[in-house]
């Protein structure tokens, strides 16, 4: 019987809801003349009518304009189970502007000649008790009875600002009550004692390890969007216990919420991203939305790690057009229907195909001619190109020449190269051909397209990062692999990485090398430890650290300048840029078209002599190393 009810109400919902905002409006207007004449309808004669002749002829009066103006501002579409403070003002709207109108129609109408005044303010205030306290005191009821998840664990929430105050909300009305917030530990003592939501402020941070063991948490949510890397351990350190096992969640970083790709109320897993050493970057975006809004942008290697960010970062601006390019058919088909899921109001084509096919990239060009080009296309994986020259000279040199034409020919109005701190004094074959690829776009003659490069250390989470491997390798119980103890390299996070790209193109500068103020190299093995420990294992009891040996091609650590460079500042605090001076664009025009013919000859001698010429700095490979790698 029960769910026969359920049933009915939900097809019937709408016309339930009406009939119950029709009950309202009689109940208040009835409660009105109640509380005005002491509980009854008043029975004393005015000249020609009583007040309760008043009271029922102005009873349909009261409930039809109640009813017209609910639906007007959308009252009805509530759900009440999740009534907030929002739709208590759209209540309180509801009754000032209908009673206002029943006022004006009483007053005006000639036939309610003596109707007390009183009413309209009763009638206003009743009808937002009415509905206000029946949607709230279904909430209410339903936070209070529906039982708790039999897993459900304790959670206290770190930061009792917006994003502390949108969590609470979330788990107090969700559908599966799997955590129970317990309270809230904030830096600022003013809160304390305070509640939001009916959850208690229980201190600050000195106090958590105490909080956790007297209410036995299982998981502390950090809900600080803007919070540095040093915020999160700082939260991580104040709250481990020895043998007590907390588990920690974080709200997404500014940057993701920017992209579009997270909301505030969205809880994630804290990750080695929140643990990096350097503060979060904060760039202004304003120029940005500026350039990009309504024009045409490519975008290589779109399936990519950072291609895919790009694409997220760079729809979030409303570009008119977005041109998805990746050599992967499954990597395009994710971007492509993620993409036009969330932004289908901008036209999105996707491309399967090589930079190097230049079959179909010129007819691409001449249909969709693009305003912006940021190139992130590139084989990155060291070792690997160790074994496989050829490929990656080819992709990664000939590719970008072959784009950087196609914009000059087709009048692009800014290209913006990816590039790695693995071009500075390079050691491989990938850091070479990255090097290479940076003259090819910097050493050009004079056209119209601005031509730059972005040059940034390792990024977390990317294809050719050791952050996968190592996870798989913890999955699997170990051991988790390093190359060398004293290894370091420069870390930033992906949606970091691209925001600087796309900042870095609003300069207007050409021939540029833009970098990040990365701050201090972190050790490889630190990286190690953080990630066994963020799955919930010890380092050397449940996961151990092997060290392998550095492998073809690989550096014990990395720099971003050479000693042949130097970097001026920009407007922008965390950005510093380097201007190429020394220019041989004939150079590099003979190198280019040489380098076409030796890679279809398979003439290794004369490309590793050739860009020995070209890149002097280089630490390696020598010859025999480097024909000794290939296809090993």
């Amino acid at each position: 019987m029960p769910i026969l009810i359920t049933n009915a109400l939900l097809k019937y919902r709408l016309l339930f809801i009406i009939s119950l905002h029709a009950a309202f409006a009689a109940v208040s207007l009835l409660l009105s003349f109640f509380l005005r004449f002491d509980f009854t309808l008043g029975g004393a004669f005015y000249p020609w009518h009583t007040y309760p002749t008043l009271f029922f002829h102005s009873l349909p009066i009261n409930v039809i304009i109640f009813l017209v103006i609910s639906g007007f501002l959308n009252l009805y579409q509530g759900i009440w189970r999740y009534v907030s403070v929002d739709d208590l003002k759209d209540i309180v709207k509801v009754s000032a502007l209908s009673s206002l109108i029943f006022m004006v129609v009483i007053v005006f109408s000639g036939k309610f000649t003596g109707y007390p005044r009183s009413i309209y303010l009763l009638n206003f205030t009743l009808f937002i008790l009415c509905n206000g306290g029946t949607r709230f005191t279904i909430r209410i009821f339903r936070e209070a009875f529906i039982p708790m998840s039999d897993m459900a664990r304790n959670v206290i929430i770190v930061g009792a600002g917006s994003a502390g105050n949108e969590i609470a909300k979330s788990l107090k009305t969700g559908k599966n009550k799997n955590y129970i917030p317990i309270g809230f530990i904030d830096r600022d003592r003013n809160l304390i004692g305070k509640r939001i939501q009916g959850i208690k402020v229980l201190g600050d941070l000195s106090s958590i390890r105490h909080q956790i063991k007297k209410h036995r948490v299982n998981e502390i949510f950090i809900a600080i969007p803007e919070a540095t890397n040093k915020v999160v351990r700082g939260v991580m350190d104040a709250a481990k216990i020895p043998d007590w096992e907390v588990k920690f969640k974080i709200v997404p970083s500014m940057l993701d919420i920017m992209s579009g790709r997270h909301t505030v109320n969205k809880i994630r897993d804290v990750s080695i991203e929140d643990l990096l050493s350097r503060p979060n970057i904060r760039l202004d975006d304003t120029h940005i939305r500026r350039q990009l809004a309504g024009r045409t942008v490519l975008i290589t290697g779109a399936g990519g790690s950072i291609g895919s960010e790009l694409c997220f970062q760079v729809a979030a601006y409303r570009p008119a057009r977005m041109l998805l390019l990746d050599a992967s058919e499954q990597s395009a088909y994710l971007i492509d229907s993620e993409l036009k899921r969330r932004y289908c109001d901008i036209s999105i084509h996707t491309v399967v195909g090589s930079i190097l096919d230049n079959g179909f990239m010129e007819p691409l060009f001449r249909r969709y001619p693009p305003d912006f080009i940021y190139h992130a296309a590139a084989y990155k994986h060291v070792h690997l190109m160790e074994w496989n020259p050829i490929a990656c000279l080819k992709n990664n040199v000939l590719g970008t020449s072959m784009l950087a034409s196609l914009a000059e020919r087709h009048g692009v109005s800014q290209f913006v190269m990816i590039s790695t701190d693995k071009a500075v004094n390079p050691r491989g074959t990938m850091g070479i051909s990255k090097r290479l690829a940076e003259r090819i776009i910097l050493e050009r003659h004079p056209s119209k397209t601005l031509f730059n490069v972005v040059r940034f250390g390792n990024v977390l989470g990317s294809s050719g990062s050791v952050i996968p491997l190592f996870q798989r390798q913890i999955r699997e119980g170990g051991p988790v692999t390093v190359t060398d103890p004293d290894a370091r390299r420069f870390f930033m996070s992906i949606p970091e990485a691209v925001q600087l790209v796309l900042q870095a193109s609003t300069l207007n500068e050409s021939r540029a090398i833009f970098m990040l103020e990365m701050g201090d190299p972190i050790k490889i093995i630190d990286l190690a430890r953080n990630l066994i420990e963020l799955s919930g294992l010890k380092v050397g009891e449940d996961v151990e650290i092997k060290i392998t040996g550095m492998r073809p091609g690989e550096k014990i650590e990395e720099v971003l300048l050479s000693e042949m460079e130097n970097v001026v500042k920009t407007p922008f605090d965390k950005i510093r840029v380097q201007k190429n001076l020394n220019l041989d664009p004939d150079r590099i025009e003979r190198f280019v078209h040489e380098l076409k013919s030796n890679v279809d000859l398979g003439s290794i001698r004369v490309i590793y002599d050739s860009f020995r010429e070209l890149v002097p700095e280089m630490t390696g490979p020598t010859f025999e190393e480097l024909t000794g790698n290939m296809f090993s």
